[in-house]
């Protein structure tokens, strides 16, 4: 959510950037082990995501969201003044919204069950926690690295996610309640709703038809697309590759979810600090 703009503008001192640096190289390290292992598992025993009780109704449905997706985002591309410039992004928003509470009802409706076809019972809830932020920590290396990448091709011209400013201008000038809000809606509702459609049902969905490497790849790129911020795409989309793996790893939607929540709490509480300790432009 906001480590593209955290890269730009944590400055360190000397004696505080070498071992910050040195806990960087051993957490990238680790990644590398863990995440290599996660594939190897996957590849040996193959993918935990459950794709053969999804059909052609389901198939339809992802269609038709792509569709009403990817016209949001035009208009929010063609016309970005269009009611206070995030016409676009309102429609996303109300979409992700609404979709999940039909979808789940779509599938209670034809009998599938939720607790099979997301593996809730899979992992126990206090393990899935403690593997989400195991995974997540040794990730945000990469996320750092690519999210300076970014900066770096864009030189610095990207705008922040309207959450994001939202965010900052709260911490800056205290607002308490604002701040509660949006973090409610970074640390709880979005990892919910997001996990619940892109993992637990598109990727699914796509799995069966096209595979689960060209799914999780398209999955990935049009869940940074949806948040439409350039700086923040290829981080994101990095994430959501991550949040795949651990799904198909795992078998339970619970992991991914605590992720994204973990991720976004981190990236809450780097802005908050840096907020609160003038480090912002």
């Amino acid at each position: 959510m906001t480590v593209a703009t955290l890269a730009k503008e944590s400055l360190l001192p000397i004696d505080q950037a070498l071992p910050v640096s040195i806990v960087g190289l051993c957490l990238l390290y680790a990644f590398v082990i863990v995440y290599r292992r996660l594939l190897r598992r996957i590849q040996l025993r193959g993918g935990q995501v459950r794709s053969d009780l999804f059909g052609l109704p389901d198939a339809l449905v992802v269609g038709i969201f792509i569709v009403l997706m990817t016209l949001a985002l035009a208009i929010q591309w063609v016309f970005p003044k269009m009611a206070g410039g995030g016409a676009g992004l309102q429609i996303v928003s109300s979409v992700l919204f609404v979709s999940l509470p039909v979808i789940l009802a779509l599938m209670i409706v034809r009998g599938i069950s939720l607790p099979l076809v997301f593996g809730l019972r899979r992992v126990n809830p206090f393990r899935a926690f403690g593997v989400a932020v195991s995974l997540i920590v040794l990730l945000l290396p990469v996320i750092t690295i690519v999210a300076v990448i970014a900066y770096k091709i864009l030189d610095g011209h990207a705008e922040q996610q309207e959450l994001v400013t939202k965010f900052r201008e709260a911490a800056k000038e205290g607002k308490r309640d604002v701040i509660w809000q949006v973090t409610l809606t970074a640390t709880l509702i979005a990892p919910l709703i997001e996990e619940f459609l892109f993992r637990g049902y598109f990727y699914p969905v796509l799995k069966r038809i096209t595979g689960p490497v060209p799914a999780a790849i398209a999955i990935s790129l049009f869940f940074g697309a949806i948040h439409y911020n350039a700086a923040g795409f290829p981080v994101l989309t990095v994430l959501a590759l991550a949040l795949t793996l651990a799904y198909e790893w795992s078998g339970s939607i619970l992991v991914p979810i605590f992720m994204h929540a973990c991720f976004n709490s981190i990236m809450l509480a780097l802005m908050w600090w840096q907020t609160r300790a003038g480090l912002t432009p």
